[in-house]
């Protein structure tokens, strides 16, 4: 009596690509890179006051729609740092986007400061000219009450429409992550109250591109992969035939 293995096994195999393929899809979803907000990469207060932070650019297609959510964590304290910081108040981020792209705010999270949205923002003293601003409520992006900004460890995700440009979600992280590496975009944010420095009490850093951002793959190279699985599927589906003749 003769054993058809040729069906369980090319069964197996579908289905198991099936399921990588639809996890390497469902990544494609996800979109981001980090920014490092610290002193090496520019400060108006010498060597900086310790105060850091991350923003974390996620770019997600939903629908005709190209979103940012952009994530923003005060890390200051965290790391032993040449200002000496322990904590300090995150008040304002500021960024620039892609030529011809513009932004608006779409939502923030529930309970989050950060409502106050900004146009051709300037830092004094660090640089002028950022497209666009996020803040807690004040009148003026550098200064105000800060008791309702970021301390430590504690973070916020504003997202934004991006309109004016074709681009894919994937397509938007590369040019944006590239734009950030060479210099042609900026990011810094707005600190005060700082404590434990012994530099000062207030400072203004730049964003840089973190050692560990890294693009998401590209839809036509996750496309790639998944043909190179069906084609071994049908490989294997050939030599099961062999088997049984």
């Amino acid at each position: 009596m003769k054993t058809n293995f040729a069906q369980p096994l090319t069964a197996c195999i579908a289905t198991a690509g099936l399921v990588v393929a639809s996890s390497l899809l469902t990544a494609t979803q996800a979109q981001a890179f980090s920014l490092s907000v610290a002193p090496e990469y520019g400060t108006t207060n010498g060597i900086g006051t310790g105060a850091t932070a991350t923003l974390d650019f996620n770019f997600v297609q939903s629908g005709a729609d190209l979103l940012l959510n952009l994530g923003i964590t005060n890390t200051t304290g965290t790391q032993a740092t040449a200002g000496g910081a322990t904590n300090s108040s995150l008040v304002g981020v500021a960024f620039d986007v892609l030529t011809g792209v513009s932004a608006s705010v779409k939502s923030t999270a529930e309970g989050s400061t950060f409502t106050k949205f900004w146009q051709n923002v300037d830092i004094s003293g660090l640089h002028n000219g950022f497209d666009y601003g996020i803040s807690i409520p004040r009148k003026e992006f550098e200064g105000g009450n800060a008791n309702e900004g970021l301390y430590k460890n504690q973070s916020t995700l504003v997202s934004f429409f991006l309109t004016g440009s074709s681009l894919s979600a994937a397509q938007a992280e590369s040019a944006f992550l590239t734009g950030f590496q060479n210099g042609t975009l900026k990011a810094g944010v707005r600190f005060q109250q700082v404590s434990g420095s012994k530099v000062g009490d207030s400072d203004k850093v730049m964003a840089g591109v973190s050692a560990d951002a890294e693009p998401v793959p590209e839809p036509t190279t996750i496309a790639g992969m998944v043909m190179g699985l069906g084609s071994l599927v049908a490989a294997r589906r050939k030599q099961a035939k062999k088997a049984l003749a």
